[in-house]
């Protein structure tokens, strides 16, 4: 990713998808809770929603590799004293120190992690940033039969598969709380518009007709019981256990 992001044109395309950003952010809200730090923030979709729901006295920073987002952030919310912004590059150890460690209870990265070349380092490097019980929440892409031309066009390194995500997360100390597919319905026109047409760009009018029927994506995934997805949802917590002398 870099301040020319290939993929600005999709973030504004999805940040209209009304109904299921707020989808979304149903799944990663029961894991936000005190000071919160949002990775890939972007041009702000989730960031707002993250400002709305949080008890006051919470702080929340706000970051992202493009310094172009990071000063539409700052525009944005610069209003609110308990939101900071910094550049974070997942691949750069020194934006990491910059931020310092040992300071969020909860982490949210929705669609980040598989643009990370070494996304080992960059969850050994998320739990670190983590207090004590703290919570790192992911999205990510799933199934790699489903990686195609968007993912390519978007800086896609990867999609997933369950076990991938576990076993990585599990080396960088981290204990899987929950681990579930998203988004099933989603798999249909990701295939069709990336695999079989071949279109690079999310399709404006297939986003908008998808997002009026998320009604039906729901109870369609109460009923399948989320065993297929075109996402990965996860949640890991930061649990260290004192030996007693």
């Amino acid at each position: 990713m870099s301040d020319n992001y290939s993929g600005h044109k999709n973030l504004e395309i999805l940040s209209q998808n009304f109904r299921f950003n707020n989808w979304i952010y149903e799944q990663m809200l029961p894991g936000l809770k005190g000071n919160v730090l949002e990775i890939g923030s972007g041009i702000g979709t989730f960031s707002e929603k993250i400002i709305q729901s949080l008890p006051l006295g919470s702080k929340v920073m706000f970051t992202d590799i493009s310094l172009q987002y990071i000063e539409k952030l700052q525009d944005r919310f610069a209003n609110n004293n308990n939101v900071s912004f910094c550049q974070l590059d997942l691949n750069s150890k020194i934006d990491y120190e910059r931020i310092g460690f040992d300071k969020f209870d909860s982490i949210v990265a929705i669609n980040v992690l598989e643009h990370i070349k070494d996304d080992e380092f960059a969850l050994q490097q998320l739990f670190k940033m983590l207090r004590n019980n703290g919570t790192l929440i992911l999205l990510v892409p799933s199934h790699k039969f489903l990686y195609n031309i968007i993912d390519k066009t978007i800086g896609h390194v990867r999609r997933y598969t369950k076990k991938e995500l576990e076993s990585k997360a599990k080396d960088a100390h981290f204990i899987v709380q929950r681990i579930f597919y998203f988004n099933a319905l989603g798999i249909v026109g990701w295939y069709i518009n990336g695999n079989l047409a071949r279109n690079p760009e999310i399709n404006n009018t297939a986003s908008k007709i998808f997002d009026k029927l998320v009604p039906f994506s729901r109870y369609f995934e109460q009923v399948t019981g989320r065993k297929i997805g075109l996402s990965i949802i996860c949640y890991l917590e930061k649990s260290l256990i004192k030996e007693h002398p």
